[in-house]
């Protein structure tokens, strides 16, 4: 019975023996197999995720390229700067290294405020801006100073410059730092700090100035502190730009500008189609808009009335006025309407239905061709031939000239205008169109409107003789133009007629003729206000002093020398008055600078 018993409970304790046995060796082996799924099996796997837990990737952030007139002076580079940082471990007492810093440079209540809040949420190892862009007079105190400036150190930067702030903001335009929806941009995905162009030419070739990152592989522990640099890829500096601007031109331009509250002047080789000068006034300084703090710049910018930020160039709108008669004779030329000894009496005025249109010339011209009514801009001859050509006609040679087009240059916002037609009318207004708006169109008023770069391309086509040109802003740009030759004939005498505005007796711009080089052009005059027929018939109408907003647009597009053009040339003055008393010497000024620097 004993041993019956004693039998029972070593089979018992076997039992559990061999159960705990088995649970032993199925831990162990789960154990062991973990083991060798981590170390052996997806050994790289693991090796991966936990240098991902100690190693960071800084990206280090490329120099933007540099950008260059056609003669290799720099116009946009970048300056090393200075900024002043803050570590909060370093210092016993931020508000004793602050009260410190205070002696070398002003710190305002709002921004102390700021910088002890901010310290109190990084880690303390963390580095904080101060300031950027600190002054030399300011970086020799601070470096002076150092033993009582605890947890304050120097870093180096680079900032954006302009060494020639206003004469190339529109053109240029200004870096800043990218919003969110810019973020997605594939060459600034990766740089979310970095500065990208916003506007003109800065922000069009972003992608090729702004270079590529480079990155530097650090260890890490647990809290984020710097253990040791691992490895370093240097970032690859952007690419340098070269614009087919000369600055000798650019600069001289803008002088002459600056005396006007608002004006263009545009400047094209008609041999390569480069844009050698593309200047609008009130311009800005895009160094005040780099530099930090700049709300009260911004403000003054936004609140000037007169548009700073506006590129007339190319976003100005203004009724080209008796520029463009000369597309108004091509149509009636081309279409046999007339032709050079067709005549028509100017008396000062016509009636066309129950309405007079009137010349400039109150008294008005007489007999006038196509030729001594381009050269004197009479009003009333480009009523009588409008009437026989049509708003149509004038409409497809206005766009073969380059109106009503925007080009590839690069820049952006550009704003085509408006050429008027039938069809244009009857969409944008749901209105026929009435016989009297192609009067009004015939001298450059009413709804046609332009922009000062499609009236010096006009300028270049009708100088190279049909040339159709494409303008380019970048250097080295030139292509092989097609020759449009359907106009040649009609091309010969308005030429012919556009050196008599300039070389001849009664020519809008005898008074702006040079001696040494011939040039030929055309002078506009537009209205910004309807003259009431009282106004009109008064004997002094026009020589009554105006308020500026009141006062006619100056316009004046010519090309020189005359016999061989190279340089066309297209300016507009913003309530300028006559484009013979104002726009025209300042195109007579251009040329004569062009021709004495052998430009």
């Amino acid at each position: 019975m004993f041993y019956s018993e004693q039998k029972k409970q070593v089979s018992t304790y076997n039992r559990r023996t061999f159960i705990l046995f088995l649970l032993k060796l199925s831990l162990f082996s789960t154990l062991g197999w973990r083991l060798y799924d981590i170390q052996i099996k997806n050994s790289s796997k693991y090796k991966t995720l936990s240098k991902k837990n100690q190693i960071d990737l800084e990206i280090i952030f490329p120099t933007r390229g540099k950008i260059f007139d056609r003669n290799n002076n720099i116009i946009a580079t970048n300056e090393k700067v200075f900024d002043l940082y803050l570590i909060p471990e370093n210092t016993k007492s931020i508000n004793n290294t602050l009260n410190s810093l205070s002696k070398f440079v002003e710190i305002d209540f709002e921004k102390r405020r700021k910088i002890i809040d901010l310290s109190s949420k990084v880690r303390k190892f963390e580095k904080i801006k101060i300031f950027e862009n600190i002054t030399w007079s300011v970086l020799e105190k601070v470096e002076s100073n150092k033993y009582s400036l605890q947890g304050i150190f120097i870093a180096e930067d680079y900032l954006r410059v302009y060494p020639y702030k206003e004469i190339f903001s529109h053109l240029l335009g200004y870096i800043s730092k990218p919003n969110q929806k810019e973020l997605s941009l594939p060459f600034i995905s990766k740089m979310p700090n970095l500065d990208i162009g916003k506007e003109g030419l800065e922000k069009s070739y972003n992608p090729t100035l702004v270079g590529k990152p480079g990155q530097r592989e650090i260890e890490v522990n647990s809290n984020g502190r710097i253990i040791r640099e691992i490895s370093k890829v240097d970032s690859i500096k952007g690419d340098e730009i070269f614009l087919s601007i000369d600055l000798r031109l650019q600069e001289y331009a803008y002088n002459l500008l600056k005396s006007y509250k608002a004006g263009s002047i545009n400047i094209i080789n008609i041999k390569t189609a480069e844009i050698l000068c593309m200047i609008s006034t009130p311009t800005y300084d895009p160094n005040q808009i780099v530099k930090k703090p700049n709300k009260l710049y911004w403000e003054s910018i936004l609140t000037n009335s007169l548009s700073p930020l506006t590129n007339r160039s190319i976003q100005g709108l203004y009724s080209p006025g008796s520029t463009f008669k000369m597309i108004v004779a091509i149509a009636a030329l081309k279409h046999g309407l007339i032709n050079s000894n067709t005549t028509h009496t100017c008396r000062g005025k016509i009636k066309f239905g129950n309405r007079l249109y009137h010349c400039w010339k109150t008294n008005g011209h007489g007999k006038m061709n196509v030729t001594d009514a381009i050269k004197q801009s009479c009003d009333v001859f480009f009523y009588e031939i409008s009437k026989k050509v049509g708003i149509d006609k004038i409409a497809e040679v206005a766009l073969d000239f380059g109106l009503g087009q925007s080009y590839d240059i690069s820049m952006p916002n550009q704003k085509k205008g408006i050429i008027p037609n039938k069809s244009w009318k009857k969409n944008r207004m749901d209105e026929s169109w009435y016989p009297g708006e192609t009067l009004i169109s015939a001298i450059g008023q009413g709804f046609v409107l332009t922009n000062p770069l499609q009236l010096a391309v006009m300028t270049s086509i009708i100088a190279s003789n049909g040339k159709m040109i494409k303008p380019s802003i970048l250097k080295n740009q030139r292509s092989n133009f097609k020759v449009n030759t359907k106009y040649s004939n009609e091309i010969k005498i308005i030429k012919e007629a556009m050196y008599k505005v300039v070389n001849e007796n009664k020519g809008t711009a005898y008074k702006s003729r040079l001696e040494d080089v011939k040039f030929a052009g055309k002078t506009g005059t537009s209205q910004v206000k309807r003259i009431s027929l009282s106004e009109r018939e008064s004997d002094d109408f026009r020589k009554k002093e105006k308020e500026w907003k009141s006062r006619d647009h100056a316009l004046f597009v010519g090309y020189m020398p005359f016999d061989n053009p190279k340089f066309a040339i297209s300016v507009v003055i913003e309530h300028g008055g006559s484009g013979a008393s104002t726009a025209a010497p300042i195109a007579s000024q251009i040329f004569k600078y062009i021709y004495n620097n052998k430009i």
